[in-house]
């Protein structure tokens, strides 16, 4: 029987504080909890569309972004939202470190993040409508 992968089950991503990094992906990303998080526990388990994004404490926190071949800086995590304008706002208003807006033609829309440990991530809007 050959092997079949059929979807990503869990993304852990390595954090310094882990309550700081709780509270900024409840509150700004407004990510819930999978499992109950009590403070003191050394990882926390979010849902992400049925994805568990757990954070995990760690001593040394790796760098988790790369540059591509044409030398654009490239996050490793990238999260579809409903509706990307409003996400660009709030992340905004809430004080996150965001990217500028950008618009893909075949691609849609999305802008960059940085949470704080760092790490930098991609909200995308989903795939572009043909408008009328």
């Amino acid at each position: 029987m050959a092997v079949s992968v059929k979807n990503y089950a869990v993304v852990q991503l390595p954090v310094r504080d882990l309550e700081v990094s709780v509270r900024w992906y409840k509150e700004i990303l407004g990510i819930p909890f999978t499992f109950e998080y009590t403070p003191g526990d050394q990882e926390a388990w979010l849902n992400v569309g049925g994805v568990g994004l757990g954070l995990i404490q760690c001593p040394e926190v790796p760098k988790l972004d790369f540059t591509n071949s044409r030398g654009q800086l490239q996050p490793i995590i990238s999260l579809q939202v409903d509706n990307i304008h409003e996400a660009h706002e709030e992340l905004k208003k809430k004080g996150a470190e965001i990217g500028e807006m950008v618009y893909k033609p075949q691609g849609g829309y999305s802008f960059t993040f940085r949470d704080p440990d760092g790490h930098m991530g991609n909200l995308w809007g989903g795939w572009p409508r043909e408008e009328s």
